[in-house]
């Protein structure tokens, strides 16, 4: 949100990639109050220009996410289409890397990073990985995932792309008075609508935990299965300034 109380989505300012260093940075910058803070997908081996973020050689991880979209009054639906996931990635050995972020109407599912070996990131680029282990497990339960939304109102959806950021635990949901907070597989099924409210969340701060080489199997499988991102961006010279930083002239102008 700018000084004139209008809602802005921020990726970067004056050309430079925004990082969040200190937690007074995140009470202002730069004349902005932030209400959500969102991460990248991708962890980077370096954030200097804009650029950076779009360079395929920069990634050195990226997080396999499910989004589970739907609305919060469907929460119970959300939750066994979650379990189902939740499932085939325990029965495939992924069980101690796995978390849960609720962040407002529905859910995400994430593995952690950092439980693909570094072998297999130097074979394959960390977002071929993540879209592969997405797009597989999706697959796999596509009937199942239909079956329990018999409405057609909560999708799980595969968004990895170069550019997918997520919102971060504990911050706000960018409409909704909720906070995003974080379980383990074991604790969803205790989930209630409860856990968001901002006076009483209830959040686990284990979900960083992971172990090492416990996704490499699915990730090889997936990969052989899916192959990588489908969309590989092209190199080329920006030609135009950042879409944020012409939405941001553009309200000045008012």
């Amino acid at each position: 949100m700018n000084s004139s109380g209008n809602m802005v989505f921020m990726r970067h300012i004056n050309g430079k990639p925004i990082k969040i260093k200190a937690a007074e940075d995140l009470v202002r910058l730069n004349n902005y109050v932030f209400r959500s803070i969102y991460a990248t997908a991708n962890v980077y081996r370096r954030i200097q220009r804009v650029e950076d973020l779009y360079e395929w050689g920069n990634i050195a991880y990226c997080t396999p996410t499910w989004d589970i979209d739907g609305e919060l009054k469907n929460w119970r639906e959300t939750i066994r289409i979650a379990r189902e996931i939740l499932r085939f990635l325990d029965e495939r050995g992924v069980k101690e890397s796995v978390y849960v972020k609720w962040s407002g109407n529905g859910c995400h599912i994430h593995i952690n990073e950092r439980s693909i070996s570094k072998g297999l990131l130097e074979k394959y680029n960390p977002l071929d990985l993540a879209y592969a282990i997405v797009e597989y497990v999706n697959t796999k339960l596509s009937l199942k995932s239909i079956e329990i939304s018999s409405n057609g109102k909560i999708k799980v959806e595969n968004k990895m792309d170069p550019a997918r950021v997520f919102t971060c635990p504990l911050s706000l949901h960018r409409e909704l008075d909720a906070v995003c907070i974080c379980m383990k597989p074991h604790e969803l099924k205790y989930f209630t609508p409860e856990w968001i409210n901002p006076q009483k969340f209830r959040h686990n701060a284990d979900w960083r935990q992971f172990r090492d080489e416990e996704a490499d199997r699915l990730a090889e499988a997936a990969y052989k299965a899916v192959g990588g991102y489908p969309l590989k961006p092209k190199r080329r010279r920006r030609k135009t300034r950042p879409l944020d930083e012409q939405i941001l002239e553009w309200l000045r102008r008012d």
